[in-house]
């Protein structure tokens, strides 16, 4: 009994269906031949892989590998720095949004209370009084 043929997207040859094989350099279901390499574009393929990097806009002349340790770091901080305290008019609590489940909850800065976020028992980030306004 012979299965369903179909048509390998690589080279154009006819397989049997069953016999087809997810190439991983291809990224796609290749007949047997061309995922043992034996297939004209699966040599290609595999010998001309080159990794391609999603490509912002250039960096200036001089940019090294430094500059890039700078740039996610800035990232990073930009990210911490997120507000996460809001003042209560007329009282000395603060308004604080948990970073990690998002939870709403009164904070006293002074005292420190509560210690962690009433709901999952995050810490809580460190506030600065000149962050507020």
């Amino acid at each position: 009994m012979m299965g369903v043929k179909a048509k390998c997207k690589n080279c154009g040859n006819d397989a049997i269906a069953d016999q087809f094989k997810l190439h991983n350099a291809l990224r796609m279901m290749v007949c047997p031949s061309c995922y043992s390499g034996k297939g004209p574009k699966a040599k290609e393929a595999t010998e001309n892989k080159v990794e391609s990097k999603p490509q912002g806009p250039p960096k200036p002349a001089g940019w090294d590998k430094e500059d890039d340790y700078l740039e996610r770091m800035v990232a990073i901080k930009k990210n911490q720095n997120q507000s996460y305290f809001s003042r209560i008019a007329g009282t000395d609590f603060v308004k604080c949004t948990c970073s990690s489940c998002k939870y709403n909850f009164r904070y006293h800065p002074v005292k420190k209370m509560p210690p962690a976020c009433p709901y999952c028992n995050a810490d809580i980030p460190r506030l600065k009084m000149s962050e507020l306004e």
